[in-house]
């Protein structure tokens, strides 16, 4: 069922049945606010069921992007999500995203232990040399998470997104480079 775990945590692929659990994490707004979605995302049921199913459906192992479930090994409950996208097989880098979507189970460091399983697993998996995580420097949590598990901030541009609600924010790129563990 998981294809790793960690200490306190499982993380499995997503299936067509978990679209109506994002559809309710990303149409969150107070969830989606730290990423400039103040009234959530308004995804609905039918897009993310096509989402999933695309890829479910895709059996390519070198994927160029990939959403998978946390989910708490006590009780099994999911608890948010982790993906990765713009994989660059000959670069050997990819990026990644992650948040914990249960708001009651933030604050409890399954956002630092998913993520470093997460970079554990996809190193193994793809022989990486980086792995690169962007983030809107007005979200401190996640920056504060980020540097504590070794990223570098590799850039910050400034005005860089334009949130639905006409602010404009600025966007870190960060980077983990595998060789200096």
């Amino acid at each position: 069922m998981y294809l790793f775990t960690s200490k306190r945590l499982g993380v499995r692929e997503v299936t067509v049945d978990d679209a109506k659990q994002f559809q309710t994490w990303w149409n969150n707004g107070e969830l989606m606010a730290s990423m400039g979605f103040e009234n959530g995302l308004g995804v609905s049921l039918a897009d993310m069921q096509e989402r999933f199913a695309n890829q479910v459906n895709d059996i390519d192992p070198k994927r160029k992007r990939r959403t998978y479930i946390i989910c708490r090994l006590d009780n099994n409950q999911a608890i948010g999500e982790l993906t990765y996208g713009a994989f660059e097989p000959a670069r050997k880098k990819l990026g990644l995203a992650m948040k914990i979507c249960e708001l009651d189970q933030q604050g409890k460091g399954y956002g630092e232990e998913s993520l470093r399983a997460f970079m554990d697993y996809l190193q193994e998996r793809f022989s990486l040399d980086a792995i690169d995580i962007d983030s809107l420097a007005d979200n401190q949590r996640a920056m504060s998470l980020y540097k504590k598990v070794g990223f570098d901030v590799t850039s910050i541009h400034k005005d860089y997104w334009q949130d639905p609600s006409g602010g404009y924010h600025d966007l870190v790129f960060m980077s983990y480079p595998f060789n200096k563990k």
